[in-house]
C-alpha cells in the first residue's frame, strides 16, 4: 500500500510538472496595451476595465472551450516607450468561466506601472512587439498559434522601425492584430500623433498588423474600447474551432 501511495504521489507530483512546463493550449495572446503619454488618466482605467471586463465575457469564453485544449494561456501588458514594458499579469490559463473570472479580477487589480506619471512617455509599439516575442519564447507552454493584440491611440514615435520589426514576428509565425483607439483625447494639439495622413486605421493595417489572418479593429474613443475589445477577443478565438 505504501508502494501505491508513494506511485501515486510521484504520478501526481510529474502531472503537476507537466502541466507547469510545456502545457499545450490552444493559444498563446499578449495582450500589450498603449499607457503612453497620450493616454489620460481616465482612458488607462477604461483601456484595463474593457480588457477584464472581455475576458470574462461568456461569449468569449465559450469559444475558447470550443478550440482542441479548451484553454488559451493570455499575457496582458501594459507600455509605451523602449523601456515602459510592465506584466499587470503573467500568463494566466483560462478554460472555463471561473479562470476568465480569476484574470479579469487579476487585471482590474493589477498594480500601475512605476512610471505611469512620467511626463515623457512616448509610443514604442515596435518595443512591444519584440518584448512579447521574447515573453513567447520563455513561456512555459506551447501552442502553434501565437498572437500579439496590440491596443493603441497613436503611432510608433520612437525605437525600431515598426514595420522592420512586424514582418521579423512574422516569420517567426506570430500574427500582430490591432485595436485602433480613434478619436481620444491627446494631448498632442498638431494631432499627427494619433490622427496620422490616412488615418490610424491605415497606418496600422500598413505598419502593424501582420500574418494570416490579422486585422484591425477600430474602436471610437476609449468609451467604446470594452465593446470593441470583446469583439476583437471573438474574432481572434474563431480560428480554434
Amino acid at each position: 500500500m505504501l508502494r501505491n501511495a508513494i506511485a501515486g504521489g510521484f504520478a501526481l507530483v510529474l502531472q503537476m510538472a507537466t502541466a507547469a512546463h510545456g502545457a499545450p493550449v490552444d493559444l498563446l495572446l499578449c495582450l500589450a496595451a498603449d499607457v503612453s503619454e497620450s493616454v489620460t488618466a481616465g482612458e488607462y482605467e477604461l483601456q484595463k476595465r474593457g480588457h477584464a471586463s472581455a475576458i470574462e465575457d461568456p461569449d468569449v469564453v465559450s469559444v475558447i472551450r470550443s478550440g482542441l485544449h479548451g484553454r488559451i494561456a493570455v499575457l496582458y501588458i501594459e507600455w509605451a516607450d523602449q523601456q515602459q514594458q510592465h506584466a499587470g499579469m503573467d500568463w494566466h490559463i483560462i478554460e472555463d468561466m471561473a479562470s476568465a473570472r480569476d484574470a479579469a479580477e487579476k487585471i482590474r487589480t493589477s498594480p500601475s506601472p512605476p512610471w505611469i506619471d512620467w511626463n515623457v512617455r512616448n509610443t514604442s509599439i515596435s518595443e512591444v512587439v519584440q518584448y512579447c516575442l521574447r515573453r513567447f519564447e520563455t513561456a512555459q507552454l506551447t501552442s502553434r498559434r501565437k498572437v500579439i493584440d496590440i491596443s493603441s491611440d497613436g503611432t510608433n514615435n520612437v525605437g525600431a522601425r515598426i514595420d522592420d520589426v512586424r514582418d521579423m514576428a512574422v516569420s517567426r509565425g506570430v500574427v500582430i492584430n490591432a485595436l485602433a483607439i480613434e478619436d481620444s483625447l491627446a494631448p498632442f494639439p498638431d494631432g499627427t500623433h494619433t490622427r496620422p495622413l490616412g488615418g490610424l486605421v491605415g497606418y496600422f493595417q500598413a505598419n502593424v498588423v501582420g500574418g494570416p489572418g490579422s486585422f484591425v479593429q477600430p474602436a471610437k474613443g476609449y468609451a467604446s474600447f470594452a465593446e470593441m475589445i470583446r469583439r476583437k477577443f471573438i474574432l481572434e478565438l474563431a480560428s480554434l474551432r
